[in-house]
């Protein structure tokens, strides 16, 4: 049985079946830093499949990427960003089965206001 692939069909219906749904961006990539598959939310920010991930929207906005690393050890890594719009934290979650590929994803975290409310009248 042959190893697989970054462009197996079933790895990408696998990704679409997980992620199309959900609300974030989110990305299946190679090690190459093609992006292989994208999720709506992704492609309304402007990337879709066949391009490098890290030349979107700028190279500077991915300093610290980690992708490289996830794959090396095959573990998930995120760190937290700062940006406009507010706190976002950022994935690179390695794809069991294909040590090529991971999926790169961002939640925006909240911020509770811890502040206690004023008591009622």
């Amino acid at each position: 049985m042959s190893a697989p692939t970054a462009t197996d069909p079933k790895l990408l219906e696998a990704f679409h079946l997980m992620w199309d749904a959900y609300p974030g961006p989110a990305s299946l990539v190679h090690a190459s830093k093609r992006i292989l598959a994208v999720n709506d939310a992704c492609r309304e920010g402007g990337r879709v499949p066949g391009m490098v991930c890290s030349t979107w929207p700028s190279p500077d906005n991915h300093r610290g990427c980690m992708a490289q690393r996830a794959l090396a050890e095959q573990v998930p890594f995120f760190k937290e960003v700062r940006r406009p719009g507010g706190v976002f934290r950022v994935y690179w979650l390695p794809v069991a089965g294909y040590p090529d590929c991971y999926v790169h994803f961002t939640t925006q975290t909240i911020t509770l206001d811890t502040t206690p409310e004023p008591e009622a009248p």
